[in-house]
């Protein structure tokens, strides 16, 4: 599953003449890695920055297949939290998750009554959740700070 996100790209553009392609890398190695963070902790019970609230599962497919539990399975089993990978070089940072199933619990699925439980950090529109934009945005200050 990748997610792209390009309302950095023309900061970056920006950034290419004046910064030199280390400090680019720094730069972007330090950002997607908290969006890897901040993605993993929307895995917790409330998720530190999901685009919206997880639909809980009913009471009766928690009782016919998980004995009552009504924690979403992908928060049981873990595989999710550990398939994500990060890309970086000078120009782009990507991060994917390489579970097969991560696209049908980040958008849900109809034919399979499995709503969506979104933990990228980005809405509908693209755009970054407000709490995962402003530390992107302090990663930035901080770095042409240092």
């Amino acid at each position: 599953m990748q997610v792209t996100n390009d309302q950095w790209t023309p900061l970056f553009e920006s950034l290419k003449a004046k910064i030199s392609a280390e400090a680019r890398h720094e730069l972007l190695f330090k950002m997607i890695n908290d969006i890897r963070f901040i993605t993993q902790m929307n895995f917790g019970n409330d998720g530190l920055a999901r685009p919206e609230t997880w639909q809980i599962l009913s009471k009766e497919y928690a009782w016919e297949k998980k004995k009552g539990n009504r924690t979403p399975n992908l928060m049981l089993k873990g595989d999710l939290i550990k398939g994500f990978r990060t890309s970086v070089d000078s120009n782009s940072a990507t991060l994917t998750n390489d579970v097969t199933y991560a696209d049908e619990h980040q958008f849900g699925v109809s034919y399979k009554n499995l709503p969506a439980r979104p933990f990228y950090p980005i809405n509908k529109d693209g755009s970054l959740t407000e709490f995962a934009a402003e530390r992107q945005e302090q990663i930035v200050r901080e770095h042409f700070q240092g």
